[in-house]
Order: C-alpha cells, then sequence, then structure tokens
C-alpha cells in the first residue's frame, strides 16, 4: 500500500499540535492553587515526555536577591551535577546569553563531554527562570518541532507561574481588604452605640436639669421661710431645736441639686487654672485620704509631674473622691487603690475616645481597685442619674462625674469585672 507523503505530513503536523496543546496546558494545576514548585515539576515531567534528557532542572529568580535558585531537579541525585553546571554556565556568560536570546541555545558542558541546553522561561514583562537540560552522549538529533514544543511548555509554565504570583497576591490584598472592611464596620457599630448612648443620656440630663430648677427653687422658697421663723422665734422657743436639724437636711438637698446641676449642664466652670499633676495630687490627696477605710491601702503612682492641666479644682476633686469613694465601697475587707497619672501623646489615646476629643496631648488619671467589680448591665447604666446597685452613691455621683469631665473637654472609660476590680481612666487636655 503506497503511503501519500501529504497525508504523512498533515497527521504529523496535527500530532504535533494536539502534544502542544496537551503538554502545554497548566489552567489545571492553577486552579487547584499550586505552588511554584507544582509548576516546575510539571514542566519537568512534560519535556521528559518529549526530549530524552539525562538530567534537566529549572530554576526560578528569587524576588529579594534576583539570584537563580533551584526549584525542581529531576532526577533527584543529579543535583550536585546540574548546579555545578549552572554555575559554570553563569560564569562563563552562558545564562546571560540564553536571557537575551529569549530562546533555547546548546553549549558544551564544562568538561566537553555532554551538550547542554538553556532556554530562558520569560514573558514579555519580565524573566522568570532558566531551565537547564543535559543531554546524554553522544550528542542525539533532536526534532525543530520538538525544541518548538518544549519553548511552548516552558512559556506555558510561566505564564502560569505569573497568573499564580498575581492571583496569590490578590487572595492576599483581597484578605487585608475583608480585614480593613471588619474593623471599619466594628469600629461603626461601636460608634452606633455611643450615639444612642448619648442620646439617652442627654435626653437624662434634660429631664435632670429640668427637675434640678424646679427643685432649687422650691429650695430657696423653703430656706427663706425657715430662717424667717427662726427669726421671729424667741430665745427660749421649743422650735429652735427643730429648725435647727433642717438645715443639715437643706445642706444635703443643696448638694444634691449642684449635682444635678453638673450633670445636666456639664459641670460649669466657676474657676478654671492651670495646675501640675504634683500641685493637684497635693491638693487632693489629704481630703481622700481620711474618706477610705482604714483597711484599704491607697497608692499614688504620678510618672510625669511636670504635666499640667486646666481645671476647675473644686470640680476635679469632687470627682477625684467621688471615683474613690466608688472604689473604697467596692472594697468589702481590706484591698487597694492604685492611683497613677501619665501624659499620652494624640497617638496613644485609644480610637473609641478619639471621636469625642480634640486632638492633642492628654494627662490620663487612672483608678484601680481590686474590689467587687460590676456586671455589664451595671457598667452600661453607670453614668445614668440616680441609677445604683447595693453600693450606695455609684449612681447620682458618677452621673456629675461625667458631667464634669464633658465639661473640662475630657473623656472618662471604666473597665470592670465581677471579681477583677475597676478601672476608671479620665483623659484631660493637657495645658
Amino acid at each position: 500500500m503506497k503511503v501519500d507523503p501529504e497525508e504523512t505530513s498533515i497527521r504529523f503536523i496535527k500530532n504535533a499540535i494536539e502534544l502542544a496543546l496537551t503538554l502545554g496546558d497548566f489552567q489545571k494545576e492553577i486552579d487547584d492553587e499550586c505552588t511554584p514548585e507544582t509548576i516546575a515539576s510539571e514542566a519537568i515531567k512534560r519535556i521528559d515526555r518529549l526530549v530524552p534528557f539525562e538530567a534537566s532542572a529549572i530554576y526560578f529568580v528569587d524576588e529579594q536577591t534576583s539570584d537563580l535558585q533551584l526549584s525542581v531537579c529531576r532526577p533527584a541525585d543529579a543535583k550536585g551535577r546540574t548546579q555545578d553546571e549552572m554555575t559554570f554556565m553563569i560564569e562563563n556568560g552562558f545564562v546571560a546569553w540564553s536571557m537575551r536570546e529569549r530562546r533555547g541555545i546548546k553549549v558544551y558542558s564544562q568538561d566537553g563531554s555532554r551538550q547542554i541546553l538553556l532556554h530562558v522561561l520569560a514573558t514579555y514583562a519580565r524573566i522568570r527562570g532558566v531551565f537547564i537540560g543535559i543531554f546524554p552522549p553522544p550528542p542525539a538529533k533532536i526534532q525543530d518541532a520538538s525544541l518548538e514544543i518544549l519553548s511552548i511548555i516552558l512559556r506555558n509554565a510561566v505564564n502560569g507561574l505569573e497568573s499564580l504570583i498575581y492571583s496569590t497576591m490578590m487572595r492576599e490584598q483581597q484578605k487585608q481588604l475583608q480585614g480593613e472592611v471588619a474593623h471599619k464596620t466594628s469600629l461603626l457599630l461601636n460608634y452606633e452605640k455611643q450615639l444612642m448612648q448619648a442620646q439617652h443620656m442627654e435626653a437624662i440630663a434634660a429631664l435632670a436639669g429640668g427637675v434640678a430648677h424646679r427643685f432649687n427653687n422650691s429650695l430657696q422658697v423653703l430656706i427663706g421661710n425657715i430662717d424667717l421663723i427662726k427669726m421671729v422665734a424667741s430665745n427660749e422657743s421649743e422650735m429652735l431645736p427643730h429648725i435647727e436639724r433642717i438645715y443639715p437636711v437643706i445642706e444635703q438637698m443643696s448638694q444634691l441639686t449642684s449635682k444635678l446641676l453638673a450633670y445636666a449642664r456639664g459641670g460649669t466652670f466657676v474657676s478654671s487654672q492651670t495646675i501640675s499633676l504634683k500641685e493637684l495630687f497635693r491638693e487632693v490627696m489629704p481630703a481622700v485620704k481620711g474618706s477610705v477605710k482604714e483597711t484599704v491601702q491607697l497608692q499614688v503612682d504620678v510618672r510625669d509631674e511636670s504635666s499640667a492641666v486646666d481645671v476647675d479644682l473644686l470640680q476635679l476633686r469632687t470627682v477625684i473622691q467621688a471615683i474613690i469613694a466608688n472604689a473604697d465601697e467596692a472594697i468589702v475587707d481590706c484591698g487597694s487603690i492604685r492611683i497613677s497619672a501619665q501624659l499620652f501623646q494624640w497617638s496613644e489615646i485609644p480610637e473609641t475616645a478619639k471621636s469625642e476629643l480634640v486632638h492633642g496631648d492628654y494627662v490620663c488619671l487612672r483608678f484601680d481597685d481590686d474590689g467587687s467589680g460590676m456586671d455589664e448591665d451595671t457598667l452600661r447604666r453607670l453614668f445614668e442619674p440616680f441609677y445604683s446597685t447595693k453600693f450606695e452613691g455609684r449612681g447620682l455621683s458618677m452621673a456629675a462625674v461625667s458631667g464634669i469631665i464633658k465639661q473640662h473637654k475630657g473623656w472618662i472609660e471604666v473597665s470592670s469585672k465581677v471579681g477583677q476590680g475597676t478601672c476608671v481612666q479620665v483623659y484631660l487636655p493637657k495645658a
């Protein structure tokens, strides 16, 4: 049977194209999120089906040092020999030549006994590595078509590597973006909670202000009439002792009104003065020490005594006394209250506080106690007027504290856990 040369040629070309397409397809490996070593191994396997190399290897360019790093070598025991030949090729400029040519070149080994094929792995944009193949002796005749298919395999391998690098980069950027979105969402939810809490507190403040004004007006009328009764009563009158017992009650009611107004107005400045932390604690501590139980140890640690704040000293004394009184009441038997103060730069201020503060440096007064602590519900309602727990005074005093700190353009944060004590941090603008 006579063979048609033209048909044979067409069949050969068709088979060669199918082989090239099969050996050059790396899409499955990319879809499976492979590694660069996987792509190199697949390329070596497909080249072995095409050209009978004695040893072959793929080197990738290191992204950091730009050096050629061995990725895959076949067979594994030829690694040392391949490394030696590669060093010889680099030192004699053969690798640089293959990179310039961007195609396969044939050269002789360092002992001249074998031929070596060098082929660069490059895209249109950059060089990603080099293939080295060592032919067995004697030099075999390799079809040009086989070398063309080898070039296609390496070209597709480097394109697969490029896709892998960019897809990995995109995944990392996506993870980073998702993290940022989650962080921003958390901040927005936190701000929304703060806004709802602020609106709630504003409504309570308006109510407290109205009650305080009405109560104060009635109290002034009461005081005036009590004074008139005292004036007209004779010195021997049996009414005088009863009248005298009314005045301490009136004083307590007046203080209650002042606290309500301090909360409702945010604490109105009476007189502002610049005072250093050292002077502040020298002024406040004598009165504070006498108000705590003998079983409670009071410790003061002021790291930066030179820092100063602009404050109404009387109101700030009220703040410190109220916080320490609450800490003292929370300690059942014996314990300690630790007071510290230090300067914070704006970058060190908690993110949750920055939305409430003006840009600048702040002095932080911190109060730590090892008392019984508070649960989440108590902590959430701590600054509501007249909200109290079993510790008397945890309601209105802290509401007044919140108002005073806000008027001083500061911020207060309280953290507590049942059985683990309480931490109160008061941020005030540095003078």
